[in-house]
């Protein structure tokens, strides 16, 4: 199967990838801009959701076979329920704890994404995958290095700085899919 070939689908949609990849580039730029407010509402983003996932554990724990398993999950939603409203009212502790989240997730993308990567030709674009994968580890490194100091600042600048490298990696997959799809 030649790289044309493979590269049908994607060139179809690849003006779309490339504008995604501008989106994502805007929005790593506001969030480096004002990286406090950023680490601040990722927080804030994280204990609604968190909420709302204890209030549907919580609900949904009639499920449970038996009083042991119902008490315990009905305990574990109202424990989110808890944790999620904590983050909400203190958002700078929260975003110290997504720090330590983050670096994981950057480990966690990083080391799949090169694994993606090696395995993509590079006229499909594997070489920009690449060059994300790289940055996600390196990004993770440093806010490793930085952690118990990361807190809302490292959060929203090194999301900012994230997005910016997604969304050039995005342009630059769609480009390259669209350039060899013609």
């Amino acid at each position: 199967m030649d790289a044309s070939n493979l590269l049908k689908p994607v060139a179809m949609i690849g003006g779309f990838i490339r504008l995604l990849g501008v989106g994502l580039l805007v929005l790593g730029a506001i969030a480096i801009w004002a990286p406090e407010a950023t680490g601040m509402t990722v927080s804030v983003i994280v204990g609604i959701v968190l909420i709302l996932g204890g209030i549907v554990r919580t609900a949904f724990a009639w499920i449970a076979t038996g009083w042991g398993s119902l008490f315990l999950r009905v305990a574990v939603g109202i424990l989110t329920i808890i944790a999620g409203g904590y983050m909400i009212m203190q958002p700078d502790v929260g975003s110290q704890a997504l720090a330590v989240v983050l670096v994981f997730y950057l480990f966690a993308d990083g080391i799949t994404s090169l694994i993606f990567a090696t395995r993509l030709p590079p006229a499909v674009g594997g070489a920009w995958m690449m060059l994300g994968a790289i940055a996600s580890l390196v990004i993770g490194v440093l806010m490793w290095m930085q952690w118990p100091a990361a807190g809302e600042l490292a959060v929203g600048i090194l999301i900012g700085i994230k997005l910016i490298l997604d969304g050039v990696t995005l342009i630059g997959v769609g480009s390259v899919a669209r350039a060899a799809a013609d």
